[in-house]
């Protein structure tokens, strides 16, 4: 989303838009699948951050025809649909089922995600000043949602990361209830990333987004950290 787009803070926090900017603040959310990390993700930009999804930018490459092509081959004709589009369905059963299978698609789909997120990355410390940032000097804030962080090498980018935490059974339902998904698939999705309880451990911050939260206490809670990267940033400058 542009910057004119996102609500600006203050005009306070930001100084003069001249002065040598540092490089971009990026804050990687993890957790568990459903535990909502593109709505905290979603918060952030709201207050003025840069969102990069990296599910969002694996579905894009999902429907370009050289990566149809190369899924296909790589997993065979069943995992594409009559009107040549990837069966998203039929590739998690078979990925989610078979280690081969889950690495040849990510053999596929990672370089090219981790591609485009370098490409975001650079175009966003490219900008310098950011008029839209909450942070002291202009400095870009960035929310990286990424799966599978503890891996990957785009974690050499990031300054904090934030766990969403929620319970297994409050995951399970939401999943459920708003992708679809039958029981047990979240876990045997799960089954195949780092243990939770290790990216929790891994984690600077825990944010709580438990169903007992509501909308307004999560804001407060994203608030809460935001002020506290505002306060680090500004120990930096000084």
């Amino acid at each position: 989303m542009p910057p004119s787009d996102r609500a600006r803070p203050p005009s306070d926090r930001n100084s003069d838009p001249d002065r040598p900017v540092a490089a971009p603040w990026t804050v990687a959310v993890t957790g568990g699948i459903g535990s909502g990390k593109s709505t905290i993700a979603r918060i952030f930009e709201d207050l003025g951050a840069h969102r990069i999804d990296a599910d969002q930018i694996a579905h894009q490459q999902l429907e370009q025809p050289d990566v149809i092509a190369e899924v296909k081959q790589a997993l065979g004709s069943e995992v594409v649909s009559e009107e040549g589009k990837l069966d998203r369905a039929a590739i998690s059963r078979l990925v989610f089922s078979d280690q081969d299978s889950l690495r040849r698609l990510e053999s596929i789909i990672h370089p090219r995600v981790r591609k485009q997120i370098e490409v975001s990355l650079a175009e966003i410390a490219q900008m310098g000043f950011d008029e839209s940032s909450p942070l002291p000097g202009g400095r870009p804030l960035i929310l990286l949602d990424i799966p599978l962080l503890e891996s990957s090498p785009l974690k050499q980018y990031v300054e904090r990361v934030l766990f969403v935490a929620a319970p297994a059974q409050q995951r399970e339902a939401r999943v459920q209830r708003s992708r679809g998904w039958p029981a047990g698939e979240r876990e045997s999705r799960e089954a195949a990333q780092k243990p939770i309880s290790a990216k929790e451990a891994a984690a600077d911050d825990t944010i709580s987004n438990v169903d007992e939260v509501s909308t307004e206490e999560l804001k407060q809670q994203c608030q809460l950290f935001l002020d506290q990267w505002i306060d680090h940033c500004r120990e930096e400058q000084e």
